[in-house]
């Protein structure tokens, strides 16, 4: 806390170029007596080419304000040495000063764009904001500094720290607004064609009721960094991480960078430019001083996969088979289907979409086309499950099948595949009278071919709606024998002591499916369909 009450006003730099998060560094390495001194560097901020450091120093006597001043301080690099550091005149006043960082400016590529802590010309210190400054080539000095206006902002506290992003269309900034979960929250503002948005909290998941200061954000804008000191960390305040999920206000659960960066003191005013981090750090319980470290990237997410595709026209047997070959598990996955497997199975014809998350937020986004054979005729089409109610030709639709949708994905196949005409086949199980059950499974033909017809639109002359009854048997395939076997009477009674397993077998015989009677129908020549199929039979009694 002893940083943070000493210090009035907090920075903190633009982006650098990196994208994802940072899970370990090497071992952090003071700057050296060349930039740290006895009094406090913090907000350490390099220019675009990396040539300048910019840099501000507290309690130094020699700032304009004197010992208790806040001023900006630069050191130049000359074969890959920093300079002796110096006060920046033109911007140190009585005030505090720091710079917040120095962009390229995206529309004129010769001009340099220095953003600062507001502090001149009629300012007043207690009206904190962000004040702008070009320069061209030609330039020996910064030109005059202009307010950047950003509608509803208001700060009235002793602490504030900005952050704009790679882009320059997002400012993150830290202060005690009206909202907050504490001391200072984080916020946010975005920029569009007609300048800054009103500010908005950046949610509960980052803020604290503690303060979160010195925020920085990745290039990709999906990865923050920032100091806190409510989330019982290693000491009296911490360097966070979190990573965005979509909106601006949804972030992951805040991750301490650990023991390599943290320590029992203060850290704060974290940034990360090609893989090289720096920060502030009182870390031996001295001064604050500049530290620096090398980010060890994480693996790499990457992946193998394999497909097969389906079998037989209209079948569901498509598989995915993904290997995770690198990354931080746990992995999450997400199919364009719903499903939250790592492999696909069982799958129709169709394209899969697949989101492979892992545990710090790499993402890979994948896309499979599973295909089939062409229909030929006699081929059997399986058709997803229909049931009916029992002894009935009504259809079942409860929580565990809808035969509507099942229906509906009968007219898909039909519109998919136009000059398809199909035999509708249902069958029932060899329980009851023979009679019976040959009228019962003709009239659930009959009440599939009439939702299709005249619900569903299909032209009735590509449909022949047939009963089997019990006469086909389906095929299943028994574990104990590790064999196919006919689904007879016989051996369904035989499993009789198996109540949930004798059930089973009977409604797999319970079945609707297809089978393609030709490729090439014709509205124009093809004859109209028997009135029959739209006529139910009486059951016998």
């Amino acid at each position: 806390m002893v940083s943070k009450l000493l210090a009035l006003v907090f920075m903190v730099a633009c982006a650098g170029i990196v994208q994802g998060q940072i899970y370990d560094f090497t071992l952090p390495q003071r700057m050296g007596s060349m930039i740290n001194s006895s009094a406090d560097e913090s907000n350490p901020v390099l220019s675009p080419n990396d040539s300048l450091l910019y840099f501000v120093r507290t309690f130094d006597p020699n700032n304009v304000g004197g010992i208790y001043d806040q001023d900006i301080w630069t050191s130049k690099k000359e074969k890959d040495q920093w300079n002796k550091p110096k006060p920046m005149a033109q911007f140190n006043n009585k005030l505090n000063n720091g710079v917040i960082c120095e962009k390229i400016n995206p529309k004129d590529s010769s001009e340099q764009i220095l953003y600062l802590l507001t502090a001149y010309g009629n300012e007043k210190d207690t009206k904190k904001g962000i004040s702008v400054s070009t320069k061209k080539p030609k330039d020996t000095l910064w030109g005059m500094s202009s307010r950047m206006p950003i509608p509803d902002l208001d700060i009235d506290g002793k602490y504030v720290s900005y952050f704009l992003s790679e882009d320059q269309t997002v400012l993150i900034f830290s202060y005690e607004g009206s909202d907050s979960e504490g001391e200072e929250d984080l916020y946010y503002a975005l920029k569009s064609s007609e300048g800054w948005s009103i500010p908005e909290h950046l949610g509960a998941a980052i803020n604290s009721p503690g303060f979160e200061i010195s925020p920085f954000l990745t290039a990709g804008n999906d990865t923050l960094f920032f100091s806190s000191n409510g989330f019982k960390g290693l000491g009296d305040a911490d360097i966070y991480y979190s990573v965005r999920k979509g909106k601006w206000n949804n972030w992951t659960k805040p991750m301490n960078l650990g023991k390599t960066i943290n320590t029992p003191y203060f850290d704060a005013y974290f940034s990360l430019k090609n893989n090289k981090a720096m920060w502030s750090s009182n870390r031996e319980g001295k001064d604050l001083d500049i530290w620096n470290a090398w980010a060890i990237a994480p693996p790499k997410l990457t992946y193998t996969s394999s497909q097969k595709d389906v079998s037989e026209f209209q079948g569901n047997d498509g598989e995915v088979d993904i290997t995770i070959t690198s990354g931080i598990p746990p992995y999450k996955y997400t199919w364009s289907n719903g499903l939250t497997t790592q492999d696909l199975s069982n799958a129709r014809k169709g394209e899969y979409k697949l989101t492979i998350l892992d545990s710090i937020g790499q993402k890979i986004q994948l896309t499979f086309t599973l295909n089939e054979p062409p229909a030929k005729e006699q081929n059997l089409i399986r058709f997803p499950n229909i049931q009916y109610a029992f002894n009935k030709w009504s259809f079942v639709n409860d929580s565990t099948v809808n035969s509507y949708d099942s229906l509906a994905s009968v007219a898909k196949l039909l519109q998919d595949y136009p000059k398809l005409t199909i035999e509708l086949i249902s069958h029932t199980d060899a329980r009851g009278d023979l009679e019976l059950n040959q009228i019962l499974s003709e009239n659930r033909a009959k009440s599939c071919y009439i939702y299709l017809v005249n619900d569903l639109h299909i032209d009735p002359r590509r449909i022949v709606p047939i009963g089997k009854g019990e006469s086909e048997p389906a095929n299943w395939y028994d574990p104990s024998t590790q064999s196919y076997v006919k689904l007879t009477e016989e051996f369904i009674n035989g499993k009789k002591e198996n109540t949930a397993l004798f059930e089973y077998l009977n409604q797999l015989n319970r079945r609707t499916e297809g089978r393609v009677l030709s490729l090439d129908f014709n509205p124009q020549t093809a004859a109209p369909a028997p009135k029959s199929y739209m006529e139910f039979q009486i059951l016998p009694r």
